[in-house]
């Protein structure tokens, strides 16, 4: 795998904070604009590094809390830049969608090869990373953190008015081909969830089969954006021997925030990451 040691990029991202081992940089070509995505190296390698998409608003800084203990304990990882999410990955695509993100994940993760086997994917990263394990034999590992699942027709629809039509209408979310590949998925999946995330919309006065927004619950607002059945979904869509969920307390959808904060979490939720990623491999 062919990458540099430094870029000049430092100053777009979102947390400028030094890694605790060895990083390199792939730059990739698009049409008319690159992207660059970070390869975090252990010192002693336990497992095939893993591939990450991280969320909306999201750059390849977003989930160090996480991605830098993992690197500690013997598991790398690459992480892209994507089009229209921060602004280390501006100026991007001129329309940037799914779609277009997945192309870019597509690239990137090729050049981990045949050897990467655990696809991470970080809230609206979720629905991507499943789009791509779909695409790839060799993976026998998903860890969804918060994860968005969105129908099909949103794929194409670029990031904004349209993009957001798509995804609010109640239900939409159900027509999604992840659900099918999940149930004959023949791996393992981890979902990290937040006890805040996914409340049930209806009893906080919005309509069934959309998502409960911003509510405050014994005053303090917690932002709940994935619908209750969307968890419950992707639930019932995985055998429950190959099923594994790991809730954080207190915490609503902004999980990285909250291992940002909580470092004992980060570092027990750390521990079952590495613990799921390890076993068997």
């Amino acid at each position: 795998m062919d990458f540099v040691t430094r870029t000049e990029h430092r100053s777009r991202w979102q947390y400028d904070e030094p890694a605790p081992g060895r990083e390199g940089f792939i730059d990739e070509i698009f049409d008319g604009y690159h992207q660059q995505a970070r390869l975090l190296l252990p010192e002693v390698e336990r497992a095939p590094a893993m591939f990450v998409v991280g969320g909306a608003r999201s750059d390849f800084t977003r989930l160090n809390p996480l991605l830098y203990r993992l690197q500690r304990q013997g598991i790398g990882s690459l992480t892209g830049n994507l089009s229209g999410h921060s602004q280390a990955s501006e100026p991007g695509a001129a329309a940037p969608s799914l779609a277009v993100n997945l192309i870019e994940a597509q690239r990137f993760m090729a050049h981990l090869g045949e050897g990467c086997t655990t696809l991470v994917g970080h809230s609206l990263g979720a629905s991507i990373a499943l789009k791509l394990a779909a695409q790839r034999p060799q993976i026998d590992k998903l860890v969804l953190i918060c994860p968005a699942v969105y129908p099909d027709a949103a794929h194409g629809a670029p990031f904004g008015p349209a993009f957001s039509a798509a995804i609010r209408t109640p239900w939409a979310f159900l027509d999604c081909d992840s659900y099918a590949f999940l149930r004959q998925f023949s791996g393992r999946v981890l979902l990290v969830i937040g006890e805040y995330d996914g409340l049930n919309s209806k009893t906080h006065g919005q309509g069934a089969g959309t998502s409960a927004g911003t509510r405050l619950l014994r005053g303090v607002p917690r932002y709940s954006p994935i619908p209750e059945e969307v968890t419950h979904a992707l639930l019932r869509s995985v055998p429950a021997p190959h099923v594994q969920c790991l809730l954080l307390t207190d915490c609503d959808h902004g999980i990285a925030a909250h291992l940002r904060d909580a470092p004992q979490v980060a570092d027990q939720v750390a521990e079952t990451v590495a613990e799921f990623i390890l076993e068997d491999a």
